[in-house]
């Protein structure tokens, strides 16, 4: 996108300062303690003190403005997929040809044939793994170059509580470092455990192998997986008319091609995704900027499906849901028509400020600082919340006015707040979290 290009429907200024925190050192503001295995640690390093697993991508990790030129992204993937899941099967009803599609790309477990698979009921709390692949495979490149094989780069994880009151949404850094499982890739073959493995690589192997990863990391009954590619992407931003964003600075980054004034903007199609591959704009350069644009983004598209009039136009609707099907892969159960439209009934009424996201607590890995690994106590009470079917609240989080007030859309206070789903008191995160939820606006910067 070129720097003269249109961009924007206003350009004032924040009148606040932006709740989100900008982190003075890559993964070490708001962390407390480090995981590390010290035996994983000793067998991983080689004589330069760089990891043997993945050492080919550090390697490629470090490389310079041409290869984040070619390389696209996937954090639009994991942005959208919530809406995703409940546009498409909000639609399904009443389209065979999107269901088609979504069958189509349909992936079963190695070694377990289709007919053996068997629906999910969606009784009970509801855990999916969402991805976004930075594969080319069947896509269009467009101008984004050429990658070999595949990365998710994006991982997030969704939790829906069983009386569908409230929802989670973790972000785990593509460079958390996390012990690997064995597994089998579509083609048979056997990929041994691994002590420590970067998690964005393990979908090379098939998105199962990501899944029974995250299964194991987490403690949750996890089954299910929604993988998303870039491809039709810009057409579902397209398609909801824009998603609107604030920033808190001017931005310049050629490397995404992101050019923005301070103040709030509508952006779709490839504003939209420049937005959301940008590093080098929000933040420190690392990933951990990036996730938190990514929450605010993820935020507002959320109040812009709930809207009333995105959800009540036929053909906005028919366009979103036929470029969703498109950059979507799901497991083999979820692919069933009946599984699909009962999933997107667990999301479909619950309020904005019970919808949370929050990263994974990492700090930096000891034998690799350009990697991170898990904080153990921080990271042992998120899931140990979400496996007791507990909400995930904010301990406190006031409302930004966005830059333009008279054409901003703010988020409606909900009438009333759904009860907790136990006894048990829920997980209240403090002001060291990196977590918003989706009825509050956020400024990237």
């Amino acid at each position: 996108m070129e720097a003269g290009a249109s961009r924007s429907v206003r350009r004032s200024p924040p009148t606040r300062e932006c709740l989100i925190r900008k982190p003075s050192q890559p993964y070490e503001i708001r962390h407390r303690s480090t995981y590390v295995d010290p035996e994983a640690a000793a067998s991983e390093a080689v004589a330069d003190g760089v990891p043997r697993v993945r050492a080919s991508r550090t390697a490629r990790h470090r490389r310079r403005a041409m290869y984040r030129r070619r390389r696209i992204l996937a954090l639009v993937g994991g942005s959208l997929a919530v809406a995703l899941v409940a546009v498409v099967a909000f639609v399904a009803t009443t389209s065979v040809r999107v269901l088609d599609t979504i069958g189509d790309n349909a992936v079963a477990r190695p070694g377990v044939e289709p007919e053996e698979v068997e629906a999910p009921r969606w009784d009970g709390p509801v855990d999916l793994l969402i991805m976004g692949s930075d594969t080319r495979d069947g896509q269009e490149t467009g101008d984004y170059g050429e990658a070999a094989g595949a990365r998710s780069d994006v991982t997030m994880l969704l939790h829906v509580a069983a009386d569908r009151s409230s929802a989670t949404l973790v972000s785990i850094p593509r460079d958390t470092m996390l012990p690997s499982p064995e597994c089998t890739t579509e083609d048979g073959r056997t990929i041994p455990a691994q002590s420590m493995v970067q998690v964005n690589g393990l979908l090379e192997h098939g998105p199962y192998c990501s899944l029974d990863a995250i299964r194991d990391f987490t403690g949750l009954d996890l089954q299910h997986f929604l993988v998303v590619g870039f491809d039709g992407v810009i057409g579902i931003t397209e398609a909801v008319g824009g998603v609107e964003v604030c920033v808190s600075h001017d931005v310049a980054d050629p490397y995404s091609g992101l050019y923005l004034d301070a103040g709030t903007h509508r952006l779709q199609g490839h504003d939209a995704l420049a937005f959301l591959r940008t590093r080098h704009g929000f933040g420190d350069g690392s990933d951990l900027g990036r996730i938190q644009a990514q929450q605010a983004f993820l935020g507002s598209l959320a109040r812009s499906v709930k809207d009333a009039g995105t959800l009540t136009n036929p053909v906005a609707l028919s366009s979103l849901a036929d470029a969703a099907a498109q950059a979507v892969t799901v497991d083999q159960a979820i692919a069933d028509p009946g599984s699909l439209i009962a999933l997107a009934g667990t999301l479909a009424d619950i309020d904005l400020d019970r919808l949370v996201m929050v990263q994974l607590p990492v700090a930096p890995w000891a034998p690799d600082p350009n990697r991170v690994a898990p904080l153990a106590d921080e990271s042992a009470a998120l899931f140990a919340a979400l496996r007791d079917d507990r909400p995930v609240t904010i301990a406190s989080e006031s409302p930004e006015e966005p830059a333009d007030e008279a054409t901003s859309t703010t988020a409606p206070e909900p009438e009333t707040s759904a009860p907790a789903t136990s006894e048990a008191p829920g997980l209240e995160l403090d002001d060291t979290a990196v977590a918003q939820s989706a009825d509050v606006v956020h400024c990237a910067g």
